[in-house]
C-alpha cells in the first residue's frame, strides 16, 4: 500500500494527514496533556513536534511499517484525532492499533465509529486476522472502548481482537 485509502463512515472520514492544513489541529490533540496522559510520548510543546510527526508518519508509511490516518469530521474535513495500525507481524497477520481523540469529542462514539472502519479495512484489504491494543491499567475509557469493539484483555495491558473477514 503506497498511499492510505480514505475510509468513510456516517460522521467521519479517515484520511491521510495533511502538512500545513492539519498542523494546528494535530498540535491541539498531541499537545493536550489529558489526551496524551496514556500515550507513549509526552505532549507536544511546539509546531516543530508536528513537523517531526509528519516526517515520521511519511517515513513509516513508505517503509510499510505504520499506517496513520487523520480522523476528520465528514461535514467539514476538520481533524479531530488520529488512528492507525503499527507493529505489523505479517506472517501472523497481526498489527497493533492506536488512537487519539481531541477532548471536545470524547463520549460521542466517534472513535468507536472510526475504529470500526479501520478494523474492517484491516480485515478486508490488509488481510489481518488479529489486532492488539496496548492499554494502560488505569485507562478505563480506552478499556471500555476496545472491549465494546470486541477486544479481550490479555496479560501486560494488551487487548486482542480476532477480526472477521
Amino acid at each position: 500500500m503506497d498511499a492510505l485509502p480514505v475510509l468513510a463512515t456516517a460522521r467521519l472520514r479517515l484520511r491521510p494527514l495533511r502538512r500545513g492544513t492539519d498542523d494546528e489541529a494535530l498540535f491541539a490533540v498531541y499537545g493536550d496533556a489529558r489526551v496524551m496522559r496514556h500515550a507513549s510520548d509526552p505532549p507536544f510543546t511546539s509546531l516543530a513536534d508536528v513537523a517531526r510527526l509528519h516526517d515520521s508518519v511519511e517515513r513509516l508509511l513508505a517503509a510499510q511499517l505504520s499506517f496513520e490516518w487523520a480522523v476528520a469530521m465528514r461535514a467539514d474535513d476538520r481533524l479531530i484525532g488520529t488512528c492507525g495500525l503499527h507493529g505489523f507481524d505479517w506472517p501472523l497477520h497481526q498489527a497493533e492499533v492506536g488512537c487519539l481523540l481531541a477532548q471536545a469529542h470524547w463520549g460521542q462514539g466517534l472513535m468507536s465509529e472510526a475504529l470500526r472502519a479501520l478494523m474492517a479495512h484491516a480485515a478486508g484489504t490488509l488481510g489481518l486476522h488479529t489486532l492488539l491494543a496496548d492499554i494502560d491499567a488505569d485507562n478505563m475509557r480506552s478499556q471500555r472502548l476496545f472491549s465494546a469493539l470486541g477486544f479481550d484483555p490479555r496479560p501486560n495491558g494488551l487487548y486482542q481482537c480476532t477480526l472477521q473477514p
